[in-house]
């Protein structure tokens, strides 16, 4: 009895060892591991202005003084005019209330960039007159922010066929003339009869005629109002 046991084992024992061993499936490590996709750039658009947009701006600083002049085409156009890398707007308007356009402590600079001593007087609207508003960028949404109140108000530019152009474009244009150094986007005009630039340069704006121009006037100290 007891050899038949061991025997019972042995052969036991010689058919486990026989028996194909179960096979425990593994997951192989792939060759190449896929990187987590990187996270898009926002880059930023700048929009085009709506005249809606453009009314609220011009409401916003000037209240009641002043209109959006709608015999111009364009009358409204945008641009980094100060080179501050932030949108302005530049729009054609004229007076509403005169009296509010020239008042004693006004919360915008008039100027007359055709004139380089309008800087150091007072100047004033006239009835009816056309000018051109430029209202300086301020915060995330440029011109379009509640907080853009810095403006010049331009005598004496208002032409036609208004356009903005990029001061690189401008010099490669212009290349092999006596031509003045813009701080930012220059805006084109013809204006009575003459093919001109409305610039920023250094603390103003002002006027260059490609027939006319022989320089910029030095640099020097000009007495501001302050901007509200």
């Amino acid at each position: 009895m007891r050899q038949t046991t061991i025997c019972l084992l042995t052969l036991t024992f010689l058919f486990s060892a026989c028996a194909p061993a179960k096979q425990v499936a593994v997951e192989q490590v792939p060759n190449y591991q896929p990187t987590p996709e990187a996270a898009p750039v926002r880059v930023g658009v700048v929009l085009a202005p709506k005249l809606v947009e453009v009314q609220d701006a011009v409401k916003r600083v000037f209240k009641d003084a002043a209109v959006v002049d709608s015999s111009y085409k364009p009358n409204f156009l945008a641009g980094d005019f100060n080179g501050d890398s932030s949108q302005d707007l530049a729009v054609v308007l004229k007076p509403a209330n005169l009296d509010e356009m020239n008042q004693e402590l006004q919360p915008w600079l008039i100027r007359d960039p055709r004139n380089g001593k309008s800087a150091r007087k007072e100047l004033q609207l006239q009835k009816d007159e056309p000018f051109l508003a430029v209202i300086h960028g301020y915060g995330s949404n440029d011109w379009r922010d509640q907080q853009a109140t810095q403006t010049y108000v331009l005598k004496n530019v208002v032409g036609n066929d208004l356009k903005v152009q990029s001061g690189n474009e401008f010099i490669s244009e212009h290349s092999g003339r006596k031509i003045p150094h813009p701080q930012g986007d220059l805006i084109g005009e013809t204006l009575q009869g003459t093919a001109g630039y409305i610039y920023f340069a250094t603390s103003s704006y002002a006027w260059y005629d490609p027939k006319t121009f022989t320089g910029e006037t030095p640099k020097g100290t000009i007495h501001q109002r302050p901007m509200r």
